[in-house]
C-alpha cells in the first residue's frame, strides 16, 4: 500500500473496540470532514487491521503433569478488506462509515486457477486481500457470500456492555436479506509462520493438509471449510470451523486428512478434532486417528486454590472399513491366496479407547507423524497393545472369532515405505501370535469330495505380512478397486494345531504341532502332476501310535505324521505323497506285524492315485466300503485317514488300509518265514491284510462309538521248514459295548520235514479247533486261545498207548511280543505210556513257536525191559532202562542220556549178591559258550550172606568244558614258593642252565 494511505485508530472504551483503519484512494476534505475518493475511476478500499485473534497454546496428554510456564504464542494481526460503492465519491466521515461492512463489497484472494498437486497456494496472494490468521498459521478468507455486520453504536446499561465484535454471515442470493450465521470457504494458505512449539492442536502437517484438501488442484475436487461460526473482536476470535473431505487415497501425496473441527472463544482453543486416515497391519483395514484436544479444568497442585484450565490431548482409532474382503485381491497375493485361509475378516470393535503408542515395543524409526505404532490403551498397568476383536470365514465356511493387536500405520504425505513397513511388522514375532481357542479351521480350499478335511483344531495362527511388490503391483493396479489397498496383505505364517482325526483313532490326545504351508502347494496348488498327493501343509514330527487293542490286534502301527493332504489326511514322508508315492518304510519304520514282524519288511514302496481314494470315500457308505475291503481284489495301497460330517452332524473318523504283502524273508531256508503267495499256501487268493478303524463322535458330547476290524486272510507261517500253519483268516473285531471277538478259521497246521512224523498224529486235531475255541484268555497284554484234548488209550498191533493229551494254543499279544503258537504230546508231569510184551516206556513233546522263531523244545522218551526167572533153589533177575531228554529255552540246548542196568541172584534165600551199573551224560551250551559235558558213572555191588549185608559203591565224574576249559599255564606250574616264582617254572628254567 501507498505511504499516502490514510490511516485512522478508533478506541472505545465501553466496549473494547479496538481497531486501526486503512483507507486507499481515499482522503479527508471539507467542513465538516468528510471521506472522498482521490482517484476517480480507481477503486475505494477500507482496510480493517485486527489485532491477534488467536492464541497457540502448548499441549498436554491427559494424565501428565503441567510444566509451567505454559508456552504460548500470538497469531500474526488480521484483516478485512472492502471496496467502497462504486457510484459514490464521498461518504461521511463517521463511525458507521467505518463499520457498515455489511453494505461493502470484500476484497477477497484470487486462488491460481491450476495449482500443483503437492503445492500450496503462495501466501503473497492475501496480500492486500482480506487474511484472518484463524487459528495460527492459517490464512483463510469467507468467500464472496460472506457478509460481516457487526455493532456500529455500543451496546449496554448499567454501565455493562456487550464487547464489540463482528459476526461472519452468509447471503444466498443477491437481494436476499436474511443472513445466516457462518459462511464456508475455498480461500485458505498457510502463514508460513514458525511456531516454536512442539506440542500443538494442529501440526505443521496438519495445517498443510487443511490447505491442501480445501483449495483445488487437479486430481480431486476440494471441499471447503464449513463456517458455522466466525466473530471477530479486539480480545480474539470466536470461532467454529468444520471441514469433512471425502477424497481418493494413494494418488501423489497421499493426503490422510479426513476431518476437522476447531472451536475457540476469545482467541482460546477450546476443542480441536482431527481424523486422519491410516491402515492396521497386516490385514490392510482402513481406520481412522482421532485426535482430541480439548480444555480441562484441573486443580492447582501443591494445595493451592483455583483451577488450571490446560489444553489436553487423547486419541482413539475408528475402524472405518470394518470388513475386509480378500477374494478380490486373490490375482495380488504371491501364491493365489493359498497362504491366507481367510476369505474375509471383520472387525467388530468399531471405536477404542483412549490410546497412546506402547512403549513396551516402539517402533525403531522415528517418523514424525507418519511413525507406526502399537495402539495401547491408556492407564494400563500391562503395556500390552490394544486387542481387537475380529471375526473371520475360512475356505470351508467356518466362521472364527479372535482378538488380536494390530499395528497402525498413518498415510501421510509421503507415500509410505511398505517393504521397511513390513520387514519391520514381522519382526514382532510374539505379537502376531494370535489364541484361536482350538476353534476349527480349513487351511485349504475343499472340493464337495474332501470338506472339512482340511478343517484343525487351532490353538494359535500366527499371522504375518506380505509386501505388494514387483509386477503385483500392476496387478494391484489393474484390479481398479473401489478403495485403496495399502502395499501389504495378510498371511498365515505357521499355526498351531491339534489332528481331531488322528486323535480320535489313537483314543487319545495329542500335544498340539505347529505347521506350516508345504512349499509346492504355495506353489502350484493342488497340481495333478506336481502335487499328486494334494500335500498342502507339513509339520514337525508327531508320532502316531495307534493302540493294538484298537488296531485289530494284527498290526501295531507306531507310525510319525510329517504331514497334511487334502486326498489322505494326515501323511508321513510328504515329498513322497506330493509324487504319488507311499513308502510304508518311512512311514512305520517301527510298526510290529503280528507283535513280532517288522511291517516294513513285508511292504514295499508304492504309487497310488490319491483321486482313487477320494473317490471311494465319496462313493461308498461305510458299510459298502467295509464290504469293499472283503474283495481280494481290492487295495488301499496307502493308509486312509480322514474326517466327514455325518448327516446328523456327528464327526466320523476312519482309518483304512490295505496294502499289498510279500513274504519275507526272501530265503527259501531261512528260520521262520510269513508266506502270502497263494502257490505255497495253497489258498485262492493271495494273503490279504486290512485295517479298519471307524470312529464317531456325537454332536451332542456323548461318548464317541468305535468299530475296529482287523483281519489277515490266506497266509501261512512256516517255522525251520519243520512246521507251516495255515490260516484261511485270523480276525479281530472291538465295538462299543460288546465284547472284544478273536479268531481264526480255516487253521491248517502241517508237520514237514524232520518232524513229519508227527503229521499223523496230527490228523486227529479238529479243523475247527480254533474258529470256536474251548476256552479264551483275554488280557490287557493280549489273547490266548487253544484247546486240550484226551485221546483215549488204544492199540496198534502188539503196542499198547495209553494217557495220551494233545494240545495247542495260539497267542496274539498286544504288547510288542512276536505271536505265536504251541503244541504239545502229553507233558512233562503226565507222560504218555507206550507198552509191548515185557518191555514198556513213556515220554512227552512240547513244541513253542513264535514270528522270532523257535521258543523252545522239550522232549523226553524213556524206555526198558525187566525179566525174571526161579528155579526153586536159586532165583534171579536182570533189567536194562536207557532214556533221553532234550531240551532248548531260548539261547540254552541241553541233551541228558542215562543207561541204568543190573541184576541179582539169591540161592536158597540165604545169600544173594546184587549188581547195578548207571552211566549218565548231559550236554549243555549257552549261546557265545563252549560246550559243556558233564557225566557220571556208578557202580554199585551189594552181598547178602544171611544175617549179614555189604554195600559198596564205586563212583567217577568227569565235566568237560571245551577249550576254555583247560588250565592255564600259571594253573600247571603249580603254587608260588617264597621266591615269588613258581617252584616248577624255576625247575624247568634250571634244566636248560
Amino acid at each position: 500500500m501507498s505511504n499516502d494511505n490514510l490511516f485512522i485508530r478508533v478506541l472505545r472504551k465501553e466496549d473494547f473496540l479496538v481497531l486501526r483503519f486503512e483507507l486507499v484512494n481515499i482522503h479527508t476534505e471539507g467542513s465538516p470532514l468528510h471521506l472522498a475518493r482521490s482517484n476517480a475511476g480507481e477503486p475505494a478500499v477500507l482496510i480493517v487491521h485486527f489485532p491477534a485473534q488467536h492464541i497457540v497454546e502448548e499441549v498436554f496428554p491427559e494424565n501428565v503433569n503441567i510444566n509451567t510456564p505454559i508456552k504460548a504464542m500470538l497469531s500474526g494481526p488480521s484483516r478485512l478488506v472492502f471496496e467502497l460503492p462504486d457510484y459514490e465519491d464521498k461518504w461521511p466521515f463517521t463511525l458507521e462509515t467505518l463499520l457498515n461492512w455489511k453494505d461493502y463489497k470484500p476484497v477477497l484472494p484470487k486462488l491460481p486457477d491450476l495449482p500443483m498437486p503437492d503445492s500450496l497456494p503462495n501466501p503473497k496472494i492475501f496480500e492486500g486481500k482480506t487474511a484472518l490468521e484463524i487459528p495460527t498459521g492459517l490464512y483463510l478468507s469467507p468467500d464472496e457470500s460472506g457478509v460481516w455486520y457487526n455493532i456500529i453504536r455500543s451496546q449496554g446499561q448499567d454501565g455493562r456492555f456487550v464487547l464489540w465484535h463482528t459476526q461472519l454471515g452468509e447471503k444466498k442470493k443477491e437481494n436476499e436479506n436474511l443472513v445466516r450465521e457462518g459462511g464456508k470457504t475455498h480461500l485458505i494458505t498457510t502463514s508460513n509462520r514458525h511456531i516454536p512449539i512442539e506440542n500443538k492442536t494442529l501440526t505443521q502437517e496438519n495445517l498443510n493438509q487443511i490447505v491442501r484438501l480445501t483449495t483445488a488442484f487437479s486430481e480431486y475436487q476440494p471441499s471447503p471449510i464449513n463456517i458455522r461460526r466466525l466473530m471477530l473482536s479486539s480480545a480474539g476470535a470466536w470461532a467454529n470451523f468444520e471441514a469433512a473431505w471425502n477424497y481418493p487415497i494413494g494418488y501423489k501425496g497421499g493426503l490422510s486428512l479426513e476431518q476437522w473441527q476447531h472451536i475457540m472463544t476469545q482467541g482460546r482453543d477450546q476443542f480441536v478434532k482431527t481424523v486422519e486416515k491410516a491402515f492396521l497391519c497386516d490385514t490392510g483395514h482402513l481406520v481412522s486417528i482421532v485426535t482430541i484436544t480439548e480444555r480441562q479444568f484441573n486443580g492447582i497442585p501443591n494445595g493451592q486454590n483455583g483451577a488450571q484450565a490446560v489444553l489436553r490431548q487423547y486419541k482413539y482409532l475408528e475402524v472405518r472399513e470394518p470388513m475386509k474382503n480378500y477374494e478380490t485381491l486373490e490375482p495380488v497375493y504371491k501364491h493365489g491366496r493359498r497362504e491366507m485361509p481367510f476369505k474375509w475378516i471383520k472387525i467388530t470393535t468399531r471405536t477404542t479407547p483412549k490410546l497412546v503408542p506402547s512403549e513396551k515395543y516402539p517402533w525403531p524409526k522415528n517418523l514424525g507423524p507418519a511413525t507406526p505404532f502399537w495402539p495401547t490403551e491408556k492407564n494400563k498397568e500391562k503395556d500390552e497393545p490394544f486387542r481387537f476383536k475380529m471375526v473371520a470365514e475360512d475356505w470351508d465356511g467356518n466362521i472364527v472369532s479372535f482378538e488380536r493387536p494390530l499395528l497402525c500405520v498413518p498415510f501421510n504425505e509421503k507415500p509410505p515405505n511398505w517393504q521397511e513397513i513390513v520387514d519391520i511388522y514381522n519382526s514382532y514375532t510374539n505379537l502376531r501370535n494370535v489364541p484361536l481357542n482350538h476353534q476349527p479351521i480349513a487351511f485349504t480350499n475343499t472340493d464337495a469330495d474332501s470338506k472339512g478335511k482340511t478343517t484343525l483344531e487351532t490353538a494359535t495362527v500366527k499371522f504375518m505380512a506380505q509386501p505388494v511388490i514387483g509386477e503385483k503391483k500392476e496387478v494391484l493396479s489393474d484390479l481398479k478397486l473401489p478403495y485403496f489397498q495399502p502395499g501389504f496383505l495378510p498371511q498365515v505364517e505357521s499355526a498351531e494345531v491339534n489332528i481331531p482325526a488322528a486323535e480320535q483313532v489313537t483314543g487319545r490326545k495329542l500335544d498340539k504341532k505347529s505347521i506350516e504351508f508345504e512349499k509346492t502347494y504355495l506353489d502350484h496348488g493342488f497340481d495333478a502332476t506336481l502335487n499328486k498327493g494334494e500335500v498342502f501343509a507339513k509339520l514337525a514330527k508327531l508320532d502316531l501310535s495307534l493302540p493294538t487293542e484298537k488296531a485289530g490286534g494284527l498290526i501295531t502301527p507306531k507310525t510319525s505324521i510329517e504331514g497334511l493332504s487334502r486326498a489322505l489326511g494326515p501323511v508321513a514322508n510328504p515329498d513322497d505323497i506330493k509324487l504319488g508315492k507311499f513308502n510304508p518304510a518311512s512311514m512305520l519304520d517301527n510298526a510290529k506285524f503280528l507283535g513280532g514282524i517288522t511291517l516294513k519288511d513285508i511292504l514295499e514302496e508304492v504309487s497310488f492315485d490319491p483321486l482313487k481314494i477320494k473317490e471311494i470315500e465319496s462313493t461308498l457308505t461305510p458299510d459298502e466300503l467295509i464290504k469293499k475291503v472283503d474283495d481280494p481284489n481290492f487295495k488301499l495301497v496307502a493308509p486312509m485317514l480322514t474326517k466327514r460330517l455325518l448327516p446328523n452332524d456327528a464327526i466320523e473318523t476312519r482309518y483304512l488300509w490295505k496294502p499289498s504283502i510279500k513274504n519275507w524273508p526272501d530265503d527259501k531256508n531261512a528260520f521262520f518265514r510269513f508266506i502270502t503267495q497263494k502257490e505255497v499256501t495253497g489258498f485262492r487268493n493271495d494273503a490279504q491284510l486290512s485295517i479298519n478303524v471307524q470312529m464317531v463322535t456325537a454332536p451332542d458330547g456323548s461318548p464317541p462309538t468305535y468299530m475296529v476290524l482287523g483281519k489277515l486272510q490266506e497266509f501261512a507261517l512256516e517255522f525251520v521248514g519243520a512246521m507251516l500253519l495255515k490260516f484261511s483268516e485270523l480276525r479281530f473285531t472291538a465295538e462299543n459295548g460288546k465284547k472284544m471277538d478273536v479268531s481264526a478259521e480255516g487253521l491248517d497246521l502241517i508237520f514237514q520235514g524232520p518232524l513229519e512224523f508227527v503229521e499223523t498224529i496230527k490228523n486227529i486235531i479238529p479243523p475247527n479247533a480254533f474258529s470256536d475255541p474251548p476256552f479264551i484268555d483275554v488280557s490287557a497284554t493280549g489273547v490266548t486261545s487253544g484247546f486240550t484234548l484226551g485221546i483215549p488209550s488204544f492199540g496198534v498191533g502188539i503196542f499198547s498207548f495209553e494217557n495220551i493229551d494233545l494240545s495247542a494254543a495260539l497267542s496274539l499279544p498286544f504288547v510288542d511280543q512276536p505271536a505265536g503258537v504251541k503244541f504239545s504230546i502229553s507233558e512233562r508231569q503226565k507222560p504218555f505210556n507206550v507198552s509191548v510184551m515185557g518191555f514198556a516206556g513213556g515220554g512227552f513233546f512240547s513244541l513253542a513257536l513264535s514270528a522270532k522263531g523257535i521258543e523252545g523244545i522239550e522232549a523226553s522218551i524213556e524206555f526198558g525191559g525187566n525179566i525174571s526167572i526161579n528155579l526153586g533153589v536159586a532165583s534171579g533177575g536182570v533189567y536194562v532202562m536207557a532214556g533221553i531228554y532234550f531240551g532248548m529255552a531260548g539261547d540254552e540246548v541241553k541233551l541228558t542220556g542215562y543207561l541204568r542196568c543190573g541184576g541179582n541172584v539169591s540161592v536158597l534165600g540165604l545169600v544173594s549178591v546184587t549188581v547195578e551199573f548207571y552211566l549218565g551224560l548231559t550236554i549243555r551250551k549257552k549261546e557265545n559258550t563252549n560246550v559243556e559235558v558233564w557225566g557220571q558213572a556208578t557202580l554199585t555191588v551189594g552181598v547178602k550172606i544171611a544175617f549179614f549185608s555189604k554195600s559198596i559203591n564205586l563212583t567217577v565224574e568227569r565235566s568237560f568244558a571245551g577249550p576254555k576249559g583247560d588250565p592255564t599255564f600259571a594253573q600247571i606250574m603249580g603254587p608260588e614258593y617264597e621266591g615269588g616264582y613258581p617252584y616248577e617254572w624255576e625247575k624247568y628254567c634250571m634244566a636248560f642252565a
